[in-house]
């Protein structure tokens, strides 16, 4: 599951590498909003700056200026590519992972909640 905090630079990592049949893949990532089904799917490359990719892929994502997400709830995929992608059809077409994502306030003022 990813986690994503509304407005802020977000850490994102998953393990992409060892379900990819591509050597030195890019992915590309695609958020659908689970509540609001009116909307098209967001489809968004993101770099790999993992310095250990056959451990793990990480990829940061600033919340508003990387793509602007509602608060709630997404599924997301990921597909890869031989070369940088900007939509489905630039990819081989196959979903290397998918799953859920929530999108969050980042701060939560809790003494206005409890008071």
């Amino acid at each position: 599951m990813i986690y994503l905090d509304k407005g802020v630079l977000n850490r994102v990592v998953l393990t992409l590498n060892e379900n990819s049949s591509l050597v030195s893949p890019f992915y590309l990532f695609v958020f659908e909003n689970e509540f609001d089904t009116a909307t098209d799917p967001i489809e968004l490359y993101l770099a790999n700056i993992s310095t250990s990719t056959n451990r793990y892929d990480l990829f940061l994502l600033t919340e508003g200026t990387d793509v602007t997400l509602k608060e709630g709830q997404y599924t997301y995929k990921v597909y890869e590519s031989a070369t940088e992608p900007t939509e489905i059809a630039d990819t081989t077409g196959d979903v290397i992972e998918e799953g859920r994502m929530v999108v969050s306030i980042d701060e939560i003022d809790f003494n206005s909640i409890y008071i």
